[in-house]
This record gives C-alpha cells, structure tokens and sequence, in this order.
C-alpha cells in the first residue's frame, strides 16, 4: 500500500499532466504568481554554513522549472505587473514573476544565464551594504560562525540561557535566537554584534570567495534586461527597528543603487530572516516615501487586482518539478500552497 505522502505527489503530477488547474485559471481574475527564489547551486551542501543549504535550489531543478514556465506560463516582469495593478495593463494569461533575494554570485553566474536562454525576466534584489564590501551578509556570517565554531558553549546578549551548542541540535538553539538580535540592529550596531558572536565563538569572518555579487555583476545584470530592487543597505528585519532606521536603510540603499547602476530604481522586498512581523503599514508608508512603487513581502500567496503594490504576496518555490507546478497552479486560482 502506498503511502499518504507517496498518494499525494502522484495524484498532484496526474492533476498538473490533466491541466484542470490551468483551465480553472481562465475562468476566474487574473492573478499574478510572484515567485521567491534566493540562490542557485551545482552543490547546495557546499553552502550549507554560509548561505544555507535549505534555501539554495540545485541548478539542474531551477532549469527544470525555467523550461517549464517557459513553456506552460507567461514570464512578465515587476514592471508590468504594477501597471496591472495600476488598472494600466492587461496581462497575458497565467503571468509570472520571477524574483531573487540577497544578492547571491551565482545569481548573475547561474541562474540568469538559464533565465536568458529562455527569455525569462527577472528581479534580483540586492543587500547593498555586502556587494558594495562584497562581503556576505550578517546571517551568512552567523550561519558560518555557529556551523564551524569548536566553542561548546554559548551565551547571547541580553539572555540569561547558557545553549550548549556541541551538538547540531544545540548549535540551532543558539543561531536563532542569535539571529533574532542581529536582525533588530542595522548598520554598524549590527556589525558590531555579529562580530562580537564571531569573537565570542572563536571563528574568523566568513570570507566572500564568490558569495556574493559585485556591482559589476550587478550592472550586468540590468543589461541583459533584469531588473534590480533594493533588499535594503544591512538586511534587518525593518518591523523590528527604529522608524529613522527603516528611512535610512531604504533611502540610502536606493540612493546607491541607482549611482551604481544609473538607472531608476522603485522595486523593494521587506528582509526576513526571522522574527514576525517583517512588514507593517508603517513600513510601506516609509517606502512609499523613498520613492519606492512596489515591496514583496515573504507571505505566501499571488497577487490580485486589488492587492496594495507595497505588500505584494509570493510564492515559495519548491524544491521539486512536480511541485513546482503544483505550486504555480494553485496561486493563479488563488490558492495558498
């Protein structure tokens, strides 16, 4: 007998060959399926202290699934589906956006290339503080700190608990509530706290080695057609820092960018590497006042007609063909996967 996990993935590969989900998605309004993606690897695991190996989709799958939207779906950009929510523009059927967060080297290496092929657009949002260091990020350095140290124990700021962090299990104790602290701090109060955990574990800064992007990629990119937005200067979680915080992350990593790449830059997506909520209505009206036209958000969900341009739903991209289309599908009818 079959078993319930095994039952379901066949029943939702015989449904996405049958195409019910796709006629079902002609019959009701638009929808928009904004999809998160964050890195693009040959070896997910040769990542797993630095960027995470959870969040990292392997290139022959992220292939898989760009042919499959090539050939099933309508690719449009961020661009256009502002003018759609504008009222502005009709949008083909089954539309897409493709978005990726941080910032990511192999984004540039890997995945665009794919995506080029293909004539798939796409929307990279950078953390302008670690390409314009070229450094990794403050959570990939956290994630290295506690997946390399030989400390056995450890003790966060503010926190009376001793986590004993010899075994995995413990070391995940300690990174998260670790991570918690460093996302409530921006600029130079965060880099001060990640680099005192680092001392504290007795690791040295995890180094760049093609981590990241730098603003020559970065600029290569909006060549080749993709748009770039802003995942802010530090990466904090903005619901959780000061509201003067928020407006200088904002301004100023959009400020940057458009030096750096010289064009108009108007696209955000809200940091969320832990703690809810990542986003409130003050946030939006901040961005609003930056000059930004849409923000994505990491709730899952497509996008409608009538959903506000600056707390734009995603959906989370499985790490599996099938899947993938299942996920697809059910956003464009308004689903939730």
């Amino acid at each position: 007998m079959e078993s319930l996990p095994t039952l379901k993935a066949r029943t939702k590969s015989a449904l996405n060959r049958s195409g019910i989900l796709r006629l079902a998605q002609g019959l009701g309004p638009t929808r928009v399926a904004i999809l998160k993606y964050h890195s693009v690897q040959d070896d997910p695991s040769r990542f797993e202290h630095s960027i995470g190996a959870g969040i990292i989709h392997n290139r022959r799958c992220f292939s898989q699934q760009m042919e499959l939207l090539a050939r099933l779906y309508n690719p449009v950009t961020l661009d256009d589906a502002l003018l759609f929510l504008r009222g502005e523009k009709r949008l083909p059927g089954r539309p897409v956006v493709v978005t990726f967060d941080d910032g990511y080297l192999d984004n540039f290496e890997v995945a665009a290339p794919i995506m080029n092929r293909l004539g798939i657009p796409g929307t990279f949002y950078v953390i302008v503080d670690a390409i314009a260091a070229e450094r990794p990020p403050w959570f990939c350095r956290l994630r290295h700190a506690f997946g390399t140290t030989r400390v056995s124990r450890f003790q966060v700021l503010g926190d009376d608990r001793v986590y004993d962090i010899e075994m995995p299990q413990g070391r995940r104790s300690g990174f998260l509530p670790a991570s918690a602290v460093c996302a409530t701090r921006s600029g130079s109060a965060q880099a001060e706290m990640i680099r005192s955990i680092e001392e504290a574990l007795g690791v040295e800064p995890l180094a760049n080695n093609g981590v990241m992007m730098n603003w020559d990629d970065v600029r290569a990119l909006c060549r080749s057609g993709h748009t770039v937005g802003s995942h802010t200067l530090t990466h904090p979680n903005l619901a959780q820092i000061p509201e003067s915080e928020v407006d200088h992350e904002l301004r100023e990593s959009r400020r940057i960018l458009v030096t750096q790449i010289g064009k108009e830059v108007v696209h955000l997506s809200y940091p969320n590497a832990i703690l809810e909520p990542h986003w409130t209505p003050k946030t939006c009206e901040i961005a609003a006042r930056a000059g930004y036209r849409t923000a994505v958000t990491s709730e899952s969900g497509s996008v409608s007609a009538k959903d506000r341009p600056l707390s734009l739903r995603r959906v989370p991209v499985p790490h599996d063909v099938d899947e993938f289309q299942w996920a697809v599908d059910c956003s464009l009818i308004g689903r939730r996967v």
